[in-house]
């Protein structure tokens, strides 16, 4: 997640199957949304997801609008065609870039058939998600 401005880090990796990348992805930008105050606070609720609880928007222009983004971002990962996801946060009124996060997509090439996902275990899905959620609240 190497983001620009006062504080550098390291990528963020999502590996996995296109859905659970995709999914993980999803959970990270709405994460950088509601931690950055770019949306506000009440536009987001708690949901229930691998026992752990996460943030996603109720605004129905963004969640569409996201949704859009996912749904395109899953037919490149079932054909392993993305490598790395860039989500930037830049200044309306001179287009600065404030923050910028990388996101280093690993492609599961043997599970590019949708109706043959491969399964993780919740405990590993678990961990992964909060290692993405704690890189992007750091």
């Amino acid at each position: 997640m190497a983001r620009q401005g006062s504080r550098e880090q390291q990528g963020i990796t999502l590996r996995g199957s296109a859905e659970i990348v995709a999914e993980f992805f999803s959970y990270g930008i709405n994460s950088i949304l509601y931690q950055r105050g770019i949306y506000p606070p009440e536009t987001f609720t708690r949901v229930q997801k691998y026992g752990l609880t996460l943030l996603v928007t109720t605004d129905p222009e963004l969640k569409n609008y996201l949704n859009n983004v996912v749904e395109q971002m899953k037919e490149w990962l079932y054909k392993c065609i993305v490598q790395r996801l860039v989500v930037v946060i830049s200044s309306i009124e001179n287009d600065e870039v404030l923050e910028r996060w990388q996101f280093d997509v690993e492609c599961d090439k043997t599970a590019k058939d949708e109706s043959a996902p491969r399964e993780k275990s919740q405990k590993i899905i678990q961990d992964e998600i909060r290692s993405v959620i704690r890189q992007i609240t750091a």
